[in-house]
């Protein structure tokens, strides 16, 4: 009888698995599938893309573009896109 490794390794011993998502057209991997806006943008300028904390961040649903705000906790899949635009200063 044989069993493969996954059936062995507990949950606290699995290899962290990161999600691949888009900011900007730019690849941005994500420590967990459970994220804030806030956390998004955060990894996003960790990894090099050229945006501010203070951007508005927006996730792509189908043809249009949902307003992601920095508190909101979001469930994030693979290829997912997101962008992120410098707030408007029009005052």
């Amino acid at each position: 009888m044989t069993t493969s490794a996954t059936e062995n390794v507990g949950e606290s011993q699995r290899p962290p698995r990161t999600i691949r998502v888009s900011v900007n057209n730019q690849q941005v991997e994500l420590p967990e599938r459970r994220v804030t806006g806030r956390d998004i943008k955060q990894a996003a300028v960790a990894q090099g893309v050229h945006i501010q904390p203070n951007f508005q961040l927006s996730v792509k649903r189908g043809n249009r573009y949902e307003v992601i705000g920095d508190d909101d906790t979001i469930t994030v899949h693979p290829h997912q896109e997101f962008l992120a635009v410098a707030p408007d200063d029009n005052s």
